[in-house]
């Protein structure tokens, strides 16, 4: 198993431990109602498209409070961010409570 694997294992695990969940159309809403990013607040279509042509949109789905920080996958807690802020946070780079 390579290390990528490993790590969505361990991601899961943590969102699994940490609880909450949200349903695709709570996402849909939460998308429709952010015509910006949240972290950086430019509108999605003054982000640079991403370079692998696998990836359709630039905003990407992040999470307030880190789940490696204990957030939970509430829709409480998830927010539309384009994928250069929500690369940019690394959670992993913090220290953990």
């Amino acid at each position: 198993m390579d290390c990528r694997n490993i790590r969505g294992h361990v991601r899961n695990a943590r969102l699994k431990a940490n609880g909450g969940k949200h349903t695709t159309s709570e996402w849909r809403a939460v998308l429709a109602a952010s015509p910006v990013c949240a972290e950086c607040e430019r509108p999605w279509d003054a982000i640079p498209k991403r370079l692998d042509p696998r990836y359709k949109y630039s905003w990407t789905k992040g999470h307030k409070t880190a789940v490696y920080h204990g957030g939970t996958d509430d829709i409480s807690n998830i927010q539309a961010e384009c994928y250069e802020c929500n690369f940019e946070k690394n959670a992993g780079a913090l220290k953990r409570p």
